[in-house]
């Protein structure tokens, strides 16, 4: 058995170091050249347009496998080549516009590892027109808009649309009222959750969007009798109080989720309570 072990060790060494010389002789992928423009290759390859299309997804693989870094490292790739990476993808992707990886590859390298993110959205933008069914296309945009490019307004239309689409998750449509109401977009989150409201067919999911739509509707009312006193006043009011002294409202109204409205240093109108996070949201996180 010991005898048998070696040999296995040593056959398996050998191997290993035949398949190094072997990788190491093969030719590298340069990000060199231009591709050609997308009519053009549509064109010349007749119906062959999608394997054109998966050789320059193919491409960009093998380039971007031939540039991975050690642990801990990042890609150190020039702008000049991030250019061309981008290019093949957005080739490849105009070929054949229903081919998803391109989008997912792109999407993962062009934003966290290029910094391209409007570049990496307008990769995703191709899909969305033509993968209408796919939810997760304008998820990625929203997101994008969201975390790196800080575009809540941006980030809530896309999430809206994405939360349309059939199959996806009825979370989007909590967190694309968030950002719209983060956005200064309070009515649109009414109008957005009152239309979510008449498409679904979960009443708890229903039920938590009504509250939603309360509270929302609680915040606008506040924000409008604001700008009334401001017309009035000819300055903003400092808390919400000053808006039933000086008879604009009658009374505050009240917070469905149980806290109270004031209004902030910027004179937006908030809540006590965390109110934009759904109650199981809540729930879970004080466990």
């Amino acid at each position: 058995m010991v005898l048998l072990m070696g040999v296995l060790i040593g056959m398996h060494v050998f191997t290993l170091e035949g398949a190094t010389d072997a990788w190491n002789a093969l030719p590298k992928v340069e990000a060199t050249g231009t591709s050609l423009p997308a009519p053009v290759l549509k064109a010349v390859s007749l119906e062959f347009d999608g394997v054109v299309s998966d050789y320059l997804f193919l491409k960009a693989l093998v380039f971007m496998g031939s540039k991975i870094p050690r642990a801990g490292q990042r890609f150190s790739l020039t702008p000049d080549e991030w250019a061309w990476f981008d290019n093949l993808l957005t080739v490849s992707v105009s070929l054949d516009p229903y081919f998803v990886d391109p989008y997912f590859v792109g999407n993962a390298y062009l934003t966290w590892d290029a910094g391209m993110v409007k570049e990496a959205n307008a990769l995703l933008e191709i899909g969305a027109q033509y993968r209408t069914w796919d939810w997760t296309i304008p998820f990625f945009i929203g997101f994008n808009y969201f975390y790196f490019l800080q575009e809540n307004d941006k980030a809530a239309e896309y999430l809206m649309q994405a939360s349309r689409t059939p199959g996806a998750s009825p979370i989007l449509a909590s967190l694309a009222s968030k950002l719209a109401f983060k956005a200064k977009r309070t009515e649109s989150s009414i109008q957005f959750l009152e239309e979510m409201i008449k498409k679904t067919d979960d009443e708890s999911l229903k039920k938590l969007f009504e509250t939603r739509v309360q509270a929302f509707r609680a915040i606008l009312a506040l924000e409008n009798a604001a700008d009334a006193y401001q017309q009035k006043f000819r300055k903003r009011p400092l808390k919400l109080n000053d808006l039933v002294d000086k008879k604009i409202i009658a009374e505050i109204p009240n917070d469905p989720y149980g806290g109270k409205f004031y209004l902030d240093a910027e004179g937006t109108v908030k809540s006590t309570t965390d109110h934009m996070l759904m109650p199981y949201q809540r729930a879970n996180r004080q466990q």
